[in-house]
């Protein structure tokens, strides 16, 4: 039998800068999941800070959303899977966490593509590796924002993984591209695919939220745009049937196209 899990996308506005603020919004949004019924609540990148060109104001020196978001999830026993930013000499790690509800690091990631356009490179360094884990019968992975725009780093995480997390600060100048690349990276991998991302104007950009959560052939699920809130969706893990019954993967040429990049 397949098995199934509970997922929330929390699409909400961060507050600039303002740790105390976003835990208060987090909390609540956490505790509404739960109700709902949620196994897994995800939120947008760097989740207690936002994206700012200040590394001091966006470093997590004393672990304190860890210490938090693991607080959380153990009280409200519930996984959480959340961003900040881990000094690393001048810089900052771009992490995204994963904790279950029991408090166990499940994952935790580090962005592997800042966004140079926007000057990320001058504030993070970036990843050097992706991993899995497993999760209520889901084999899963998790992806930051930019990393949305090079599609090998997918294909090479969904040779195992059936569900992506894929939470970001996605400003609505580009939310064309953003719905348009989520669906498309659900339907070209086979998978789940779950884009989440922050909504309204935070430190003089405006995000447009459009987080949503797509089945493996690109039909939207869920979604939601222009206001705060949770998408909170049940889904099967029939991603093996599916990939079985129209097997594209199978006729990759990896090593034809390691050859030709």
């Amino acid at each position: 039998m397949n098995q199934t899990m509970t997922l929330s996308i929390c699409q909400f506005p961060i507050a600039f800068l303002d740790w105390q603020t976003n835990k208060k919004m987090a909390l609540q949004y956490i505790i509404q999941a739960k109700k709902e019924g949620a196994d897994l609540i995800i939120f947008p990148e760097m989740t207690l800070t936002g994206i700012s060109k200040t590394v001091s104001a966006m470093a997590d020196v004393y672990g304190e959303s860890i210490t938090f978001f693991r607080s959380a999830a153990t009280t409200h026993h519930i996984a959480i899977g959340f961003g900040f930013g881990k000094p690393i000499g001048e810089k900052l790690e771009n992490h995204y966490t994963v904790i279950d509800k029991s408090g166990t690091m499940l994952s935790d990631y580090v962005k592997l593509h800042p966004f140079t356009y926007g000057g990320e490179d001058l504030c993070f360094v970036r990843g050097n590796s992706f991993q899995t884990f497993s999760f209520n019968g889901f084999t899963a992975a998790t992806f930051i924002c930019y990393d949305m725009r090079f599609p090998e780093i997918f294909q090479a995480a969904s040779t195992e993984a059936d569900l992506i997390l894929l939470c970001a600060n996605w400003p609505a100048s580009r939310s064309m591209h953003w719905k348009i690349l989520s669906q498309a990276r659900a339907i070209e991998n086979q998978v789940y695919f779950a884009a989440c991302n922050c909504i309204g104007d935070i430190g003089n950009l405006y995000y447009s939220g459009d987080s949503a959560l797509y089945a493996p052939d690109g039909t939207i699920l869920k979604s939601l745009s222009d206001h705060s809130g949770l998408i909170t969706c049940t889904i099967t893990n029939n991603v093996s049937a599916i990939r079985k019954g129209f097997p594209v993967k199978q006729d990759r040429l990896t090593e034809y196209y390691k050859a030709i990049l």
